[in-house]
């Protein structure tokens, strides 16, 4: 079974080479490492083209992560294919303990958790719970999937279902979609035990930023639209992912008319803009009742 690894990378030169280098130090047989670059305008590309045939450089204009996404997968020819962010780094012996996994178990997809501590260690057993949860989806219900992009990891029929995606110059549609989308389509398991080294720093575009609150309502409405749009049986996930979205940031007066405005040309019909505006209240009743206030 052939492994690929699609770095996403955008500026991130500081952090480059150890990520890289977490990849190129795994004791697996066979994989590949393809780093997509987003831009970059520090030097990037020049520690990239000092890694000569042991990685495989994609360049491309700056269009956002989801754009990365849909590069390196293009690029790949794994069986298995990990996401990582430019930033991050695998733990020893990651590729090779995953890759047991999907041998032994019919799974579609495996996210295991993350540390942000950088001096942790791979543990020696793993907790794995496989998890399936695509009738939930059907009936509009949140599986709990704590998982960043660089514990993704994904059979290639299953990711030829879900990439290409729709591409922003933000975040606001990413893996959150990708998430969502892998466990309504298959069977996967959890890494409940860290094999991936998560970094928080200044300069992070969402993990423990102050964009984090501006930006969690786009990214919910985005991908409540897209995964409706494209999965039929994902119609109340995403009124109820948009009805979120609408309720973090709307005043109950205005609901309607923000739900109106959302809803109209997509996925849903203009018909639901009633249903995902009471959707919306709900949630926002809920929200102000946990917040303590009138």
């Amino acid at each position: 079974m052939k492994l690929s690894v699609l770095i996403n990378n955008f500026n991130y030169g500081r952090f480059l080479r150890p990520c890289i280098d977490s990849v190129l130090s795994q004791a697996y047989p066979d994989f590949e490492v393809v780093v997509v670059d987003d831009g970059s305008t520090d030097d990037s590309q020049e520690i990239l083209a000092s890694y000569g045939e042991q990685i495989l450089t994609v360049l491309k204009e700056n269009g956002g992560q989801a754009s990365s996404f849909n590069a390196g997968f293009a690029a790949a020819s794994g069986d298995v294919l990990f996401l990582l962010d430019a930033d991050d780094a695998f733990l020893p012996g990651k590729l090779a303990r995953i890759a047991e996994i999907y041998d032994r178990s019919e799974i579609d997809w495996c996210f295991d958790r993350v540390t942000t501590e950088e001096s942790d260690q791979p543990p020696t057993e793993l907790q794995v719970t496989l998890f399936d949860k695509r009738d939930t989806l059907r009936r509009g219900g949140f599986p709990s999937l704590p998982v960043p992009t660089s514990g993704l990891s994904f059979r290639r029929d299953l990711l030829s279902q879900i990439l290409p995606m729709s591409v922003a110059k933000d975040v606001v549609l990413s893996d959150n979609y990708i998430k969502f989308a892998a466990a309504y389509l298959g069977r996967g398991a959890i890494v409940e035990t860290p094999l991936t080294f998560q970094r928080i720093h200044e300069s992070n575009r969402y993990t423990g930023t102050s964009r984090a609150k501006t930006l969690r309502p786009r990214i919910m409405i985005a991908t409540g639209l897209e995964l409706a749009r494209r999965y039929d049986g994902l119609q109340a996930l995403g009124k109820s992912l948009v009805a979120g979205g609408i309720a973090e940031t709307t005043s109950l007066l205005k609901l309607r008319g923000e739900a109106r405005n959302t809803v109209a040309g997509g996925p849903f019909g203009d018909a639901a803009a009633t249903e995902v505006a009471l959707m919306a209240a709900r949630k926002r009743l809920g929200n102000m009742l946990r917040r303590g206030q009138s």
